[in-house]
């Protein structure tokens, strides 16, 4: 309740910030050995109060972190300009301070930012925000891949350990993989599907040509040299080998792309059902026959699939695989597209026929209780 006073009432950053750190300590200090354990009720209305006012200086927050260009600075320094000696110090040279105003000082830009303001934005200021990106000093119009931040050189070393590194390696300037694909998975959960496949080629690992990654693009780095490095023979190298971060992004990434960011939901009957709404371009569906092996029901058969199509497990067991024989691109809409789904019970040959790109109850279920071996869905 007092913090909601003073996020009304704070005059501006600096006394916020004292205030509010004042009441944290305080609170701090109370529970320090324990609370005692008491119930109080607070209303509805009073938190709604509350959250509305944190949400109103959020807003103003990521509002005052753009440039008159709408640039994005993630990262701010502050210089004090005014202060005042505290009373036990007043006569000593270095003594305790109370700073009273501050300068501040935009760093160059960081991806991060962008990241996490895609997160809480529309489709449409999404689009912004992209073009927004690619025109500016994150984007490596050489690799076609994002770095981690801009130019630097311009900063102290003050600012931190990324400043020390030559621009293109490590923290400063380079194709900081983690983050590349966390920026490539808020696009496409951003709705932004043809951006993100105008991206696809050139930033995925997979993609990169091998005597230029310079390992195996079956493996992610920690990071790419990027363009800003002065060795031009080490631009889009990778360095460290990296299974974590990385491949946990492109694992969601892959998941989004093959079944939607929401397969199962309820309906105004509050029933289970499952649709399937993949975001996938045309070239990525086969081009001639192939060979899979499937192991639903602790047991492994073989499966021969035609041309013109894509497979993918979900939920880890079941093999959903998507005909597409005209190989159009599944972006947008994709679900609208489909025509029919089959649904083949473990050990079982006949399968279950839905006309439409709803999977009902109690089919839905078994799905999920993985009692269902593999799914044929026909676009």
């Amino acid at each position: 309740r007092a913090l909601n006073l003073v996020i009304k009432s704070a005059q501006d950053g600096c006394d916020y910030w004292n205030k509010s750190n004042d009441l944290k300590e305080a609170y701090r200090e109370k529970v320090r050995k324990g609370i005692k354990g008491e119930e109080l009720e607070i209303s509805i209305s009073e938190i709604k109060n509350f959250l509305s006012n944190v949400i109103g200086k959020t807003a103003k927050a990521i509002e005052s972190a753009k440039d008159k260009n709408g640039n994005l600075s993630t990262y701010f320094s502050h210089e004090v300009t005014e202060y005042e000696r505290l009373e036990k110090d007043k006569e000593s040279e270095s003594g305790n301070v109370l700073p009273l105003k501050f300068k501040r000082h935009d760093l160059p830009q960081f991806l991060e930012g962008y990241v996490h303001l895609l997160r809480v934005i529309d489709s449409n200021g999404a689009k912004e925000i992209y073009c927004q990106v690619k025109k500016g000093g994150l984007f490596d119009k050489e690799l076609g891949m994002y770095k981690v931040n801009a130019d630097l050189s311009s900063q102290s070393e003050e600012i931190g350990r990324g400043r020390i590194f030559p621009p293109g390696w490590l923290e400063n300037e380079s194709v900081w993989l983690h983050m590349e694909y966390k920026y490539l998975l808020e696009l496409l959960r951003c709705g932004l599907k043809k951006e993100f496949f105008s991206d696809f080629k050139n930033c995925l690992i997979p993609f990169q040509k091998p005597e230029r990654y310079g390992r195996s693009i079956l493996e992610n780095s920690s990071f790419l040299v990027s363009s800003a490095h002065e060795d031009k023979s080490m631009h889009g190298q990778g360095f460290v080998a990296r299974l974590s971060g990385s491949t946990a992004e492109l694992i969601h990434i892959w998941l989004f792309m093959s079944f939607g960011a929401n397969p199962f939901c309820l309906n105004d009957k509050k029933e289970l059902t499952l649709s399937f709404d993949p975001s996938l371009p045309g070239w990525m569906f086969t081009t001639e026959e192939s060979e899979v092996v499937l192991t639903a029901g602790g047991s492994k058969s073989k499966l021969v699939l035609p041309e013109s199509t894509y497979a993918a497990n979900f939920l880890g067991d079941t093999l959903v695989v998507y005909y597409n024989n005209e190989r159009r691109d599944l972006i947008t809409g994709s679900k609208e597209m489909i025509k029919k789904i089959e649904i083949f019970y473990t050990k079982s040959k006949k399968p279950v026929v839905i006309n439409s790109g709803v999977i009902p109850e109690p089919y839905s279920r078994d799905i999920r209780e993985r009692k269902v071996a593999r799914i044929n869905v026909f676009f």
